[in-house]
């Protein structure tokens, strides 16, 4: 049995023991991740404590009642108790009994009641109205955290296309959006670096992170974002902690169905469309009708929820999924068969090349028109060739659904089964869509996750809960010619399908939790154990269907290929991981207006297949690392604190109010995943992939015969490049902290002010520890017309190839001061703003082609010798981010007339809602674009800064969302040029002086609005219609302009700046 094994089992055996120690007994039980707490201190006028007074709580909906009494020093807590609205009750012999009628308890929320008891009397009802905590006002924990209730989820215009209400989190503060705008940074942390949960459960993808499946609004009972997490519950991932909780059934029938509808009809042509020559948005129709069912199936006992909704659309082609491509023109087409043959090229030789572009006529029949018109010589004939964007249709067929079981088995025992599903079919989205749908390929994802947990009291006291949970998905894209090889002409098309098809992903993924809580005084003591099983195969036969390149065209028409790739063994894997996370908490109430935060949290995650170090000692001696080492020492330790002051009088009382004020302040460590991209990365590395290449001349007149494939594998050649994970490779690591101020106003309306700040390590970045070496006599040699030694030649060891490094060596740090108004829904009015003020600082941001991050950040640094030169400010960063959300029920003849009135039904009902958002732009490095400094590597350099340089900003909006400047020396960028007035490679021995993300685009600003009219049908049957529009003002969001001093495109902006869509809703609720 291996060390690490031996480890394992110890730990385990630890684990068992401990809990065993706190519960008394493992009873399997549910993760408090979702559940929430109500808790507080009973005392008499005099503020002294009172031992045994009665506590009583109620479940609302499903009248579920928990009852305890107060310990020794007059607390109590109720733990992992369902989010929903409670009657709670006080009691005591001697004492006037209290009454609260409508608590709200939210997922992992703890609501403190700290209530002092009258003498004597009958019984004090206590208005809702006047004593009700607010929801985020927090008096128990220092989490930075913002949460929604399900009604007004619904309420709210999320996104047009799929509604995914993970984009919810944008509304809390110290959140912003992310490069491509699509998804989230939280606190300062990569995009990458979230945590999301679905009932407590993993809904993550283990490749490229993010979530997993799928999940609509109405499916949802709770929405929680957690941006600085105290509680040593939470994990994994350093980020926001994204967390749903699903509906659940209650005693009372309800349901609905509902149809969303957009068309093209409802919405402005876009930006690419009208440069396409479109004069109105192209045809397309969606509808997203689904219907939801909930009740109990035996009253105060068990309970369903069911959810199905179909989301379907059909389009005509449109520019946006267009690929450009530079084709022979009808005219070039034709004057094909005129070229003549090369010397040495057989007519069977030319009959094979022409043969592969007997489609071109289909094509062309598609085109509406050819840009950049030019004439490419082709052994003395001119062949027209021009730029096409054939516009592709994305139609797609969704399909949501849920189901839940929730049963009572006893009055200490709780039994719930949840089973999500998302499948999802999208044609002629991925592969090669240069040439219309010939040559694309599908995506076709099916995922599914299975809940099943048991909660037990062995007495209110001691709570244990328990949940295994089960998902599984898979994704694969079928491709519309899967058996033609890659046929790659350089700068003008690619023939077949893409090179890196087949591929996907099928993923399994098996969780056990178990949590105990136990109230011994003044402390709440809980210990949990989080265990999960990864299976995943991954498929990736790049080259496998052959793949040629040629230069040119004349190459191709001439039959001479450079190159011939073909796999012998694919990059797939099947790999297994565990991840194994122990937590300890102790809440401790030190008076009832203080409490203290303390946990202890352990994480450990094996590593598949050592992420493919060097197979053996041979390898291992010529600069391959080892196989990667489990990182065993991540322990994060967590501390909150929490102070309410209490003056009864004075100018004490005016300012902070009777426990309307709370102190919060927090500290902690966490760590991230290592995801499995970067498996698939290391995954092609020697003797585990081999492929066969050949070169001219066996590649003259070859094609389009695939040469005999390499037999076996072929001896250890040092020159192989690899790509590799240091041995000693860490989880990326984040301290941080926070300090903030809740003020409660009125009944209904919540301040905080804060800062929020943390320092990253050991993030990840891209390397090379075998670089090429130009020195400043080489690079003045090649200014002046000279040759120097290649590439290998100039390589830190020339007997060795590329050895490039995925590592955990980068830094970040992030600070925020924010400001948050809310105000809970009341009278029809829900209303919240929050700005940010922060500063996000970073040595890199990226470790792979994240396409949405290295064109704007590159993913390698300039000089390989001095990361330091690279701190600057992230790609993240934006200093201001404002936002405001709101949901409000118009007033109007709510009280008017009969159920006849007509201006009744006219007028009344109306909701409008929404939000806006506003954040700064997006940090982006101009580059050369060339290999500079000579490092083989031909990303990341950067010119020279050429302070009295002329660059003119974009003439309408005066900012960068173009600019235009020289680069031939007069300019603010200086780098030297080839004689065609190109950056020159080999030119900058540690490149220019420009700092990294020097420059900052565009800014965002985003208006989303809701409409909506509920006309009831009868008692208990309502209608509703409504109008959503996202982008209301069809404001351009442009992303970043193109930074790349060698493209022809330098200082112009690609980007689709979105267009304002609209979606009709209609929705019967009973």
């Amino acid at each position: 049995m291996s060390a690490s094994v031996v480890q394992s089992c110890c730990l385990a055996r630890l684990v068992v023991a401990l809990t065993v120690l706190v519960g008394g007994a493992t009873q399997p039980l549910f993760a408090q991740l979702t559940r929430g707490f109500i808790s507080g201190t009973v005392t008499d006028p005099s503020g002294g404590v009172i031992v045994g007074a009665r506590v009583k709580i109620t479940n609302r909906a499903t009248n579920e009642e928990r009852e305890m009494a107060t310990n020794q020093v007059g607390v109590y807590r109720f733990a992992a108790i369902e989010p929903s609205a409670y009657a709670v009750e006080f009691s005591s012999p001697g004492f006037a009994n209290k009454e609260m009628g409508n608590v709200r308890v939210g997922p992992a929320e703890e609501v403190v009641l700290n209530e002092t008891l009258e003498l004597a009397g009958g019984v004090v009802t206590i208005e809702v109205r006047e004593r009700l905590p607010l929801t985020g006002f927090s008096r128990a924990t220092a989490t930075i955290e913002w949460s929604l209730e399900g009604e007004s989820i619904q309420g709210l215009p999320i996104a047009a296309a799929n509604r995914d209400p993970t984009r919810l989190a944008l509304l809390a503060p110290t959140v912003a959006r992310g490069p491509g705008f699509t998804e989230i940074s939280a606190n300062g942390q990569r995009t990458r670096q979230n945590n999301f949960l679905i009932d407590g459960t993993d809904n993550n993808d283990l490749t490229v992170t993010g979530a997993s499946a799928r999940i609509i609004p109405e499916a949802i009972a709770e929405f929680q974002v957690q941006t600085s997490a105290y509680s040593a519950e939470y994990g994994r991932n350093t980020g926001a902690q994204v967390s749903i909780l699903t509906r659940s059934g209650s005693n009372a029938l309800h349901g609905e169905t509902w149809e969303y509808y957009r068309a093209n009809w409802l919405e402005p042509v876009s930006l690419l469309n009208k440069r396409a020559g479109f004069a109105k948005a192209p045809r397309f129709v969606q509808h997203q009708v689904g219907g939801s069912l909930g009740g109990a199936l035996r009253k105060d006992r068990t309970f369903f929820f069911g959810l199905l909704e179909a989301n379907r659309r059909r389009e005509a082609p449109d520019a946006r999924n267009a690929q450009p491509a530079t084709i022979p023109t009808p005219k070039g087409y034709g004057a094909l068969t005129g070229v003549p043959l090369a010397p040495d090229q057989t007519p069977g030789s030319r009959e094979g090349s022409l043969k592969a572009l007997t489609f071109l006529p289909e094509v062309h029949q598609t085109v509406s028109r050819y840009e950049n018109l030019t004439a490419q010589n082709v052994n003395g004939v001119p062949i027209e060739m021009g730029t096409i964007r054939i516009p592709l249709a994305n139609p797609h067929d969704l399909w949501y659904g849920l189901a839940r079981l929730d049963h009572r088995l006893t009055e200490s025992d709780n039994l719930t089964y949840r089973y999500l599903s998302d499948k999802r079919f999208q044609p002629d989205i991925a592969g090669n869509r240069q040439l219309g749908s010939r040559f694309t390929a599908a995506s076709e994802f099916f995922a599914q996750n299975h809940a099943l947990s048991l909660t037990h009291a062995f007495s209110p006291r001691l709570v244990n809960e328990f949940r295994f949970a089960y998902s599984r998905s898979n994704l694969a894209f079928p491709e519309n010619d899967p058996k033609s090889p890659t046929v790659q002409v350089l700068g003008a098309f690619t023939i077949g399908g893409a090179s890196n098809f087949p591929q996907g992903v099928v993923s399994n993924l098996f969780q056990w939790q178990n949590v105990t809580t136990f109230l011994h005084g003044r402390h709440s003591l809980k210990f949990g154990v989080d265990i999960r099983r990864n299976r995943l195969f991954n498929l990736a036969a790049f080259d496998s269907k052959g793949t040629w390149t040629f230069i040119s065209l004349a190459d191709f028409l001439n039959n001479r290929a450079f190159s011939l790739r073909q796999t012998v063994t694919d990059a797939s894997f099947d790999s297994r991981q565990t991840n194994q996370y122990y937590f300890f908490q102790d809440d401790i109430r030190v008076r009832k207006n203080l409490n203290l935060n303390l946990g202890l949290r352990y994480e450990y995650s094996s590593v598949p297949f050592g992420f493919f170090g060097a197979a053996n000692a041979e390898i291992a001696a010529e600069g391959v690392p080892l196989p990667a080492k489990a990182d065993r020492n991540n322990l994060a330790q967590r501390f909150g604190i929490t102070y309410s002051p209490t003056p009864r009088e004075g100018w004490e009382n005016w300012l902070f109010g009777d426990s309307k004020t709370v102190f919060r302040a927090g500290f902690g460590l966490g760590y991230d995943v290592l995801f499995y991209n970067i498996l698939t990365v290391t995954a092609s590395n020697y003797p585990r992939v081999v492929r066969s290449e050949v070169f001219q001349p066996q590649t003259i007149n070859l094609f389009p015969t695939l040469a005999p494939r390499q037999a076996g594998i072929p001896a250890f050649n040092p020159l192989t490049p690899f790509a590799n994970v240091p041995t000693d490779i860490q989880n990326p690591t984040t301290h941080f902290w926070s300090f903030a101020i809740q003020r409660q106003f009125g009944k209904n309306y919540i301040v905080e002010m804060g800062y929020a700040g943390n320092r990253s390590y050991h993030l990840l970045r891209q390397g090379e520890r075998n670089p090429g070496i130009l020195t400043e006599e080489q690079a003045n040699r090649v200014i002046a017309g000279g040759a120097i030694p290649g590439l290998q030649q100039r390589r830190l060891n020339p007997a060795w190839g590329s050895r490039a490094t995925i590592e955990s060596t980068a830094l970040g740090e992030y600070h925020a001061m924010f400001v948050r108004f809310d105000r809970k829904m009341s009278k029809g009015l829900l209303f919240g703003a929050n700005y940010t003020w922060s500063a996000n600082f970073s040595d890199n941001d990226e470790p792979l082609a994240n396409t949405d991050i290295v064109p704007s950040s590159p993913q390698v640094p300039q000089d390989l010798s001095n990361y330091r030169k690279e701190w600057s400010r992230s790609v993240f960063d934006r200093p201001h981010r404002f936002v405001i959300h709101y949901s409000y029920e118009i007033p109007w003849f709510r009280s008017q007339g009969g159920i006849y009135s007509v201006p009744k039904h006219i007028f009344s009902g109306w909701r409008i809602s929404g939000f806006t958002e506003w954040q700064s732009g997006q940090p982006f490095t101009v580059q050369t674009g060339v290999d500079s400094g000579g490092s083989g590597i031909p990303i990341g350099w950067r010119p020279d800064y050429s302070p009295k340089g002329i660059l003119q900003k974009d003439p309408v909006e005066k900012n960068l969302r173009t600019f235009k400047t020289l680069i031939t020396g007069k300019g603010i960028f200086a780098t030297p040029l080839t004689s065609g007035g190109l950056p020159l490679p080999n030119s900058m021995p540690r490149g220019g002086n420009l700092g990294r993300n020097t420059f900052r685009g565009p800014s965002y600003l985003n208006w989303n609005f809701s409409l909506a009219k509920k006309i009831p049908v009868s008692e208990s049957l309502n209608l509703q219609l409504r109008a959503d529009w996202f982008n209301l003002w069809n404001h351009r969001n442009f992303g970043n302009p193109v930074a790349i001093m060698s493209s022809p495109a330098f200082g112009t902006n690609t980007t689709d700046p979105g267009a304002r869509t609209m979606l009709l809703g209609m929705k019967v609720s009973f």
